[in-house]
């Protein structure tokens, strides 16, 4: 897959958490975005995204950033559990 395709996520991504987040605290909001996340996103999407934290520069809000954080812990407990 390519850059455009992270670019393309991360956006929707940012998205996500920025329509989630209105008007919650950045926790729930956080959580929100994440069960999102992992509700309706393929697994290879998510797996991507969660790659994404590798790098300064992805672009991911700071709510989408900690929601996606969340997402990476969540698969590692999944993976492992």
């Amino acid at each position: 897959m390519s850059s455009h395709h992270d670019t393309h996520l991360i956006h929707m991504t940012n998205q996500i958490a920025a329509n989630l987040g209105g008007g919650r605290d950045e926790e729930t909001a956080a959580a929100a975005t994440c069960r999102h996340l992992e509700t309706f996103w393929a697994r290879s999407m998510k797996h991507r995204l969660v790659a994404t934290l590798e790098r300064e520069d992805a672009g991911l809000s700071p709510l989408a950033k900690r929601a996606v954080t969340l997402l990476a812990e969540r698969l590692v407990r999944h993976h492992t559990g």
